[in-house]
């Protein structure tokens, strides 16, 4: 299926637009090439530095490709080069402990020197420090928001932003300008297990999104690690949960440094 993508990108612009109504309306050539309209918002894109990835161009991730509802474009802002790195996702909570903090470190160092990028969502909690320790340590990082690529992260992750912008890469299957709604997360989450071979958990309650990427993970057949959490933070179990679902325990950081080098 081949399609012009700013033509796609311009569709999602608009409100109620989303992937399935999109694919109808390239079934049916209802848009299709519509060479004008499409330049001129390929021209707004640019000035706001935003590109555009479709899911036919090599650039696109490739382990994203290979799952059931993959994104038809991706919109990027930052390094597009780190979408050929081996990818790795680490995600997990928002109200994150001052263990959940060690952690995050303790998993990331043996990792510096490795050709990876680290991908997490850029919520407020863990996700915010798995970007910030990756560019506190110069680990790649890329950060997948919910909603408009501008618009899919927390006030206070502001600044966070735009480090990873400058640094790193911000990645979003919706244009500038879409405002975020509540649907918009569990998409976001099947992106985040989509893109890597593997995804890491540090501290999650027992219906925390970091649930839907796993089993986002699992049903694309990605491997998932566990951070297991102390048994008296009854607020913290869902990890323990994934543990006994059938993730793997992770207690050391060489288990990702061989995962990711064997």
């Amino acid at each position: 299926m081949n399609f012009n993508k700013y033509d796609v990108a311009l569709q999602l612009s608009k409100e109620g637009i989303g992937r399935e109504k999109v694919l109808n309306r390239i079934s049916n050539r209802r848009f299709f090439n519509n060479g004008k309209e499409a330049l001129g918002y390929k021209k707004y894109l640019n000035q706001k530095g935003i590109e555009v990835i479709s899911s036919f161009e090599d650039s696109f991730p490739k382990l994203l490709k290979q799952t059931a509802d993959f994104p038809l474009v991706l919109f990027t802002g930052g390094n597009q080069q780190l979408l050929k790195n081996h990818m790795i996702t680490i995600v997990g909570t928002r109200k994150m402990t001052s263990y959940g903090r060690w952690a995050v470190r303790y998993v990331l160092k043996p990792l510096k020197d490795l050709d990876i990028s680290v991908v997490s969502g850029l919520a407020v909690g863990i996700d915010s420090e798995v970007h910030q320790t990756c560019l506190d340590l110069n680990i790649p990082t890329i950060a997948i928001v919910a909603g408009g690529i501008d618009k899919g992260y927390p006030i206070r992750n502001r600044d966070l932003y735009r480090k990873i912008a400058k640094r790193g890469l911000i990645l979003s299957e919706f244009p500038p300008g879409r405002e975020v709604i509540k649907g918009m997360f569990p998409m976001r989450n099947r992106i985040l297990a989509g893109v890597s071979s593997a995804v890491v958990i540090i501290e999650s309650d027992v219906t925390g999104g970091s649930l839907i990427t796993m089993n986002s993970a699992l049903e694309c057949g990605r491997e998932v690690f566990a951070v297991p959490s102390n048994i008296g933070e009854q607020s913290l179990q869902g990890c323990n949960m994934c543990i006994a679902q059938g993730a793997t325990p992770l207690y050391l950081p060489e288990q990702l440094y061989d995962f990711l080098t064997i």
